[in-house]
């Protein structure tokens, strides 16, 4: 299986850029393609899950589901506190 951060344990995306992501043992923004020698392989463990695709939180039950459909799941979602600096007002 190739490594990237997409597939680390240690990952989670983005909320606003689907590119990026945070990783927690490197405390850095990290590129989805990219890998460092914390490379962990992603589990799906617990409670809550964030699917990237449909962009909402999942219960444990909703899981297998979108699996079944190929959507990209995470443990979490990175949410930048300056990311609600980007919006843009009318």
């Amino acid at each position: 299986m190739d490594k990237n951060c997409e597939r680390c344990g240690n990952w989670s995306p983005h909320i606003g850029y689907s590119f990026l992501g945070f990783c927690f043992k490197k405390e850095d923004i990290s590129f989805r393609d990219s890998f460092c020698e914390f490379f962990t392989e992603l589990e799906l463990e617990g409670e809550f899950f964030w699917c990237e695709d449909c962009r909402s939180i999942l219960d444990f039950k909703e899981l297998e589901e979108h699996r079944k459909n190929g959507h990209r799941i995470f443990k979490q979602v990175f949410l930048d506190s300056d990311y609600r600096e980007e919006i843009y007002e009318g």
